[in-house]
């Protein structure tokens, strides 16, 4: 039986506002200092009214923008009632059938690791609403403790199309999406802190269901996911158990199941609810929100987005694998930015060239860079990482030199990268009379593998060249090694 996944993500983005959604309360992580935070109103009291956050409601205006949502005239609050020890007042202050965000979409790549290729890909979503967030819990021995720091925390849950086909997709729309709300800066979305969570819904669709693009009649939320690593677990198992059973001629529960990452499995928490479990209707603490234009920030306005800066340096030539570092690491960026408008600015006409070259070596020093326990970008200044990086473009030096070259000028950083090379003898070799002289004495010491070339077993040819390089103590050309290697042979 051949069987379809069907995946729909929740996000919950807690924005970095200073106080709560709904009252005067720090918005802090402040896990050593239980109930430190707390109220009358975000703990349930009665008779205390909600207070809006203006900037709450910005934060999430902004996050529409970003992904070319429509933003509402008006957006309204809902209670959605459900009794849980963690939500004092039973019931929380959400958004039902008005939310600030419709729709949108996020494009990102997603890498697979079996090729190590990455896709582009994207990924459309039904809403964003703003809610306030429930409290902890924390199970001690045989005790349930209750921490209200975050009851009224403001929340941004964004609601994926159930248009997700694998794992892959699923984490790589993920991980856009925390790229994405950190540049935007409405959230620092630390999953360690709980700034970030997911929950996945999953089901199997037959081949009939695919092909007419329905969805089957059950649906599985697997909630507690709460890095991205976790969420790929939790997907590839939930897939497994569920072609299991529908191999099995069952069908899985419509449920709520909690994952259990120590395990690697999900386990059974309770029934899904609908929407009509909930008993939503219009919080009447709370007016209908009227959103001006003025209100709404227009794309223009908003700072260069993680998938536009990939396509940045997508276009210049670059790896997609130093991209990714690049776009996730924002000083990073800026250092290589920074030795880009040098290159443009000395070196026009072979600034493509000279631009890849000088991502390359950022890979260099990022391991340098662990080794010392230091930023890489405190390592060399960009002046000097360019200056490398057209030296190996000149071929004055090879990839030995630009190893060593980057390790004396770490030591030193005063010193000129031309004083540096040349006192060091790390420029390469070029003239020819000079290289064939070190061809002569590998083609005599290898008359074997010599013999192997000429019988067509041509990939033998970088085995001599490694010895060319060997003679001339690292300082020949390989490419010119080959030429010459190719026409004495």
């Amino acid at each position: 039986m051949k069987l379809y996944p069907i995946i729909g993500i929740e996000t919950h983005v807690q924005l970095n506002t200073v106080t709560k959604l709904f009252c005067s309360c720090l918005n802090e992580f402040a896990p050593d200092t239980p109930n430190k935070n707390i109220c009358p109103f975000c703990t349930g009291q009665p008779g205390a009214l909600p207070v809006l956050n203006a900037e709450a409601v910005k934060k999430a205006i902004l996050f529409g923008v970003a992904i070319h949502a429509n933003i509402p005239k008006k957006t309204r609050w809902d209670r959605k009632n459900y009794f849980y020890p963690d939500l004092p007042a039973g019931y929380q202050i959400s958004q039902y059938d008005n939310p600030i965000v419709e729709g949108g979409v996020v494009e990102f790549f997603a890498e697979d690791k079996g090729t190590g290729e990455f896709t582009k890909h994207s990924v459309e979503l039904t809403r964003a609403h703003l809610e306030a967030d429930a409290g902890k819990l924390m199970h001690v021995n045989n005790k349930t403790l209750v921490d209200y720091n975050r009851a009224g925390c403001p929340l941004v849950e964004i609601v994926t199309e159930p248009v997700i086909e694998e794992a892959k997709v699923a984490m790589g729309y993920v991980t856009e999406l925390q790229l994405l709300v950190r540049r935007l800066g409405i959230s620092e979305a630390n999953m360690d802190k709980g700034q970030m969570r997911f929950d996945c819904n999953l089901s199997m669709r037959t081949e009939e269901e695919y092909k007419l693009g329905k969805l089957p009649s059950y649906k599985v939320e697997v909630k507690n996911i709460n890095s991205v690593r976790s969420l790929g677990r939790a997907i590839e198992f939930e897939i497994k158990r569920q072609t299991e059973m529908l191999e099995n001629g069952e069908t899985p529960s419509q449920e709520t199941r909690g994952w259990r990452d120590d395990l690697n499995k999900s386990e059974s928490q309770r029934s899904k609810e609908a929407a009509d479990d909930y008993r939503y209707f219009p919080e009447p603490d709370l007016q209908i929100l009227e959103i001006k234009t003025s209100d709404i920030p227009t794309f223009s306005e908003l700072p260069e987005l993680p998938m536009a800066q990939r396509t940045r340096y997508l276009d210049l030539g670059l790896h997609i694998q130093i991209v990714n570092t690049l776009v996730g690491q924002p000083e990073l960026a800026a250092y290589f930015d920074s030795a880009w408008e040098i290159i443009q600015t000395d070196y026009p006409t072979e600034s493509l060239e000279i631009a890849r070259n000088t991502a390359n070596l950022i890979s260099i020093l990022i391991a340098f860079a662990e080794k010392l326990e230091k930023n890489s970008y405190d390592l060399v200044s960009s002046q000097s990482l360019v200056e490398i990086a057209k030296l190996f473009s000149d071929k004055k030096i090879n990839n030995q030199g630009v190893q060593k070259l980057i390790e004396i000028i770490i030591e030193n950083p005063a010193i000129s990268v031309n004083d540096a090379a040349s006192e060091n003898s790390l420029f390469q070799l070029t003239d020819d009379k000079t290289l064939e002289v070190f061809v002569d004495v590998v083609i005599q010491s290898n008359p074997k593998i010599v013999e192997e070339y000429k019988s067509g077993k041509i990939q033998v040819i970088g085995f001599l060249i490694g010895q060319c390089m060997k003679e001339s103590k690292g300082k020949g050309n390989p490419q010119k090694f080959k030429e010459i290697l190719e026409s004495k042979i």
